[in-house]
């Protein structure tokens, strides 16, 4: 059995936002009303098939998107979200290990807007995510953090585990998609949740998770019967 103290996950649609449309950066720009522009600048950089985007697309497609909300009021994350569409059974698998004392965080590529509010209400220790900058007076300035890089969550995932004073051994990782394939490879049990995507059925793929559910129902019962708790001294 694992003997695991922290739980590390992805956020859209792994344990949030499962559904493409709605996912957390659309919804956002979308509540801005500019979800039509947000979207010609990703297709300039994006490959759509797969997801994923070099570094330095990354960083050029975050700039030039969060640069038309300079000036803008910044809205509340429950003004943009007024209901996290969870996961089934993600609430229920984040008691179990609340009850367990086990420490949770979540690390993507998406907003802090949707990962921040996630980390309330569930009682996570931290979240990283990508940061949109706001001023003393309530606007955006146009600028933004990005905490997650494509291509870095990997290192971050370590980076996040390291922080609370955990380490490989003891920290498990939940994905989706090819972006989690940096943080499975960081980490002594790695989970897929909702593998929707044809690829990701690849052996070269499956090798990289140890098991793969359909919803955390499936990630909780596994966690009884193969997963050993450590609680924190």
């Amino acid at each position: 059995m694992e003997k695991i103290r922290t739980v590390i996950f992805d956020m859209d649609g792994t344990i949030a936002f499962r559904n493409t449309h709605e996912a957390s950066y659309a919804a956002f720009f979308r509540h801005m009303g500019l979800l039509e522009e947000e979207q010609k600048i990703n297709d300039k950089y994006a490959d759509k098939v797969h997801n994923i985007m070099t570094p330095e697309n990354h960083q050029r497609q975050f700039a030039e998107t969060i640069a038309f909300l300079e000036g803008k009021v910044a809205p509340t994350s429950c003004e943009v979200f007024p209901s996290i569409p969870y996961a089934p059974g993600f609430t229920q698998f984040c008691r179990y290990l609340r009850s367990h004392e086990v420490d949770t965080g979540i690390v993507t590529l998406s907003l802090l807007y949707a990962a921040n509010r996630i980390r309330e209400e569930n009682d996570m220790q931290f979240a990283y995510a990508n940061e949109i900058h706001v001023d003393e007076t309530g606007r955006f300035t146009g600028k933004g953090t990005i905490h997650v890089l494509f291509g870095s969550k990997g290192e971050v995932v370590r980076k996040a585990y390291q922080a609370i004073g955990g380490d490989r051994e003891t920290t498990a990782y939940i994905g989706d998609s090819l972006n989690d394939v940096g943080p499975w490879n960081s980490v002594a049990l790695p989970l897929g949740v909702n593998l929707h995507k044809p690829e990701l059925h690849l052996p070269e793929y499956e090798k990289h998770v140890d098991a793969h559910f359909e919803d955390f129902y499936g990630v909780l019962e596994f966690f009884k019967k193969n997963v050993e708790l450590e609680r924190r001294l």
